[in-house]
C-alpha cells in the first residue's frame, strides 16, 4: 500500500486544495495510507487545523469537511524550531509528498517558501523523491495566452500583491533547486464558485491551447494527487485548468 503525505496551509484558497487532496486520498481505490499535515504560524494564525473550506457547492464542502473531521491530522507550527524535525518524523516510509502551502489573498502571512524548504529538507533526510507542489499562475512561465484578466493579475502581483509574488517565487526556486523528482503545479484562478468537473486539463507549452480562468479546488487537488501517485510530469512546471475547447464533463 502506498503512503502519501499531504501538507496544507490552514488559511487561504491554496490550502483548501490540500484539504480536498486529503479527502480524495481517503476515498481512493486501491486504498492509500494518508499522512495529513496542517501548517501555520501559530502566533498569528492560531492552532486550528482549518477543517473548513471556502466553496459554494454544499455537497462537495460537507463531504470534504466530514472526512477531515474523522482524519488524523498532525498540526505543526511552521515557525517553530522543531518544525523540520516533526516534518521529518511524519515522512517516515512515505512514497510521495503533496504540498499546498501558499496563498494569494491580501493581508495573509507569507511563509510558503519557508514551509516548502523545511519539507524539502525533510524529504531529503528521508530519501523521499516525489514532490508535487502547488504554486500559482503569474509566477514564472505559466503558458497561458495573454488576456485582460492575466494582465490585471500581473499588475496586482507587481503592486499590492508583491509579497505574494516574492514568496511564491522563492517557493519555486527552492523546488527547482531541490534535485527532487518534482512537478510544480500552477493553477488558474481557484474559484469558490466553480463547479467541480472531476478532471482538469494542463499546459506544458503555449502551443497546447488555452485554459479558462476558473478551476474548482477539488479538481486541482485530484490532478495533484494523481501526479503524486502516478507521475507523468518530472522536474518541470505545468499549468492546470479547464481547456477552452472542452465545455462538458468527459
Amino acid at each position: 500500500m502506498k503512503t502519501v503525505a499531504i501538507f496544507y496551509a490552514t488559511k487561504g484558497g491554496m490550502g483548501d486544495v490540500g484539504k480536498f487532496a486529503i479527502a480524495l486520498a481517503q476515498e481512493r481505490e486501491p486504498k492509500l495510507n494518508v499522512r495529513a499535515i496542517a501548517l501555520s504560524i501559530e502566533e498569528s494564525e492560531g492552532k486550528d487545523i482549518g477543517s473548513d473550506v471556502d466553496v459554494t457547492y454544499s455537497d462537495s464542502r460537507e463531504k470534504m469537511e466530514k472526512i477531515l473531521t474523522t482524519t488524523e491530522i498532525l498540526k505543526i507550527d511552521v515557525a517553530d524550531e522543531s518544525a523540520e524535525m516533526k516534518i521529518r518524523e511524519a515522512l517516515e516510509d512515505v512514497d510521495a509528498v503533496v504540498t499546498c502551502l501558499g496563498n494569494r489573498e491580501p493581508s495573509m502571512e507569507r511563509w510558503c517558501s519557508l514551509g516548502t524548504r523545511k519539507v524539502i529538507n525533510a524529504m531529503k533526510a528521508r530519501n523521499v523523491k516525489r514532490l508535487v507542489c502547488l504554486s500559482s499562475m503569474g509566477i514564472g512561465k505559466d503558458y497561458l495566452k495573454t488576456s485582460p484578466i492575466l494582465v490585471l493579475w500581473s499588475f496586482l502581483l507587481s503592486t499590492v500583491l508583491r509579497s505574494v509574488r516574492k514568496d511564491l517565487k522563492d517557493l519555486e526556486k527552492a523546488v527547482c533547486e531541490s534535485d527532487l523528482d518534482f512537478a510544480l503545479v500552477r493553477p488558474v484562478g481557484l474559484s469558490p464558485t466553480e463547479e467541480p468537473q472531476g478532471y482538469c486539463d494542463h499546459l506544458l507549452s503555449r502551443d497546447d491551447g488555452n485554459l479558462k480562468i476558473g478551476l474548482a479546488k477539488s479538481d486541482a487537488a485530484l490532478f495533484m494527487l494523481n501526479e503524486a501517485l502516478h507521475p507523468t510530469i518530472h522536474g518541470r512546471d505545468v499549468t492546470i485548468g479547464y481547456s477552452m475547447s472542452r465545455s462538458k464533463k468527459p
